[in-house]
């Protein structure tokens, strides 16, 4: 799910594929799973669990943030439920108009710093080298950044130097949901900006360096992990799809008020597909493949409203 990437798409960051673990002491809304609902899909392609009650059956397709360029995937499954479906219902999305450009600029100088980025990274300056090496950036890179916005910045280069798409997969699923003539629409929609304002504002030296290490680590592992996350998904590998690096994800959740966003986009999802189950037929869904999963998560709360949910190996 986007909700964690508004921070990101606000000050152009775009998120790595997610899952792994986060630092102790953070608040993580997905921390633990459901271990019964990690199941790895009989069907071809990623995994699907679904959600019924007597009349409706939601097939809900668990998905990475992102995926590398030219990651394959078996669409056919998702073409035969699309045929007939009442709707597409996606992530919830954080909205920022043109109106908001003056103020996503006057944030970023909140971002700058006059400390050498070296002093202000305290023990991870062997970190940071080996960063800049590895994206074949000099020494000087970065310079004039906090560790937030060094971060971020950093975040944005290695997307593009893995060549991960950000837009994939839920691009090609709107691309057959209006093939197929069904309408797909978001489960929330937010205004991005006062989210934003809020995180780069009241961050804390201790959240911008646990961002810095979250991003310098994700650098230094390289993308194997994320590549291998990435082809388990779209084999249905559930657990190896959430077994990802999810360094990145560590640091949007030390930031104020992102935690409380995870939480609100699980809620807002829960009660996009309560509301679809009233209508008769069948619909499609599409939600983060840990957050579907996750303890406390959507299919743990669907459960909980008396729903049925089945696993991708049923």
């Amino acid at each position: 799910m986007r909700r964690l990437a508004i921070l990101a798409a606000a000050l152009a960051l775009t998120s790595t594929p997610a899952h792994a673990q986060t630092a102790p002491g953070l608040d993580d809304p997905e921390a633990n799973v459901v271990e019964a609902l990690v199941v790895s899909a009989r069907l071809p392609g990623p995994a699907w669990w679904r959600i019924s009650d007597g009349d409706t059956t939601i097939y809900m397709l668990g998905v990475l943030q992102a995926l590398p360029k030219g990651q394959a995937w078996d669409t056919g499954v998702l073409e035969h439920r699309l045929d007939g479906a009442f709707a597409v219902i996606l992530p919830p999305e954080g909205k920022a108009g043109i109106g908001d450009l003056p103020a996503a600029l006057a944030l970023r100088g909140k971002l700058k710093s006059k400390e050498p980025l070296e002093a202000s990274a305290g023990g991870l300056a062997a970190k940071l080298a080996k960063a800049r090496a590895t994206l074949g950036k000099g020494p000087d890179a970065y310079e004039g950044w906090s560790p937030l916005g060094a971060g971020i910045m950093m975040a944005g280069d290695y997307r593009k130097s893995v060549r991960l798409e950000t837009a994939e997969p839920e691009r090609t699923i709107g691309r057959l949901a209006r093939k197929h003539g069904v309408k797909a629409r978001p489960a929330a929609t937010y205004k991005a900006m006062p989210l934003i304002r809020t995180a780069v504002r009241e961050h804390s030296r201790e959240a911008g360096l646990i961002c810095l290490e979250g991003v310098l680590d994700e650098v230094n592992a390289g993308p194997e992990a994320a590549r291998a996350a990435a082809r388990a998904w779209a084999r249905g590998d559930v657990r190896g799809a959430i077994a990802g690096p999810r360094n990145f994800q560590r640091c949007l959740l030390a930031l104020p008020g992102m935690a409380d966003l995870e939480r609100k986009g699980t809620a807002d999802e829960v009660e996009a597909l309560s509301a679809a189950m009233r209508t008769p037929g069948h619909a499609v869904a599409v939600y983060g493949v840990r957050s579907l999963v996750a303890r406390g998560g959507v299919l743990d709360q669907m459960r909980a409203r008396g729903f049925e949910v089945s696993t991708p190996g049923e």
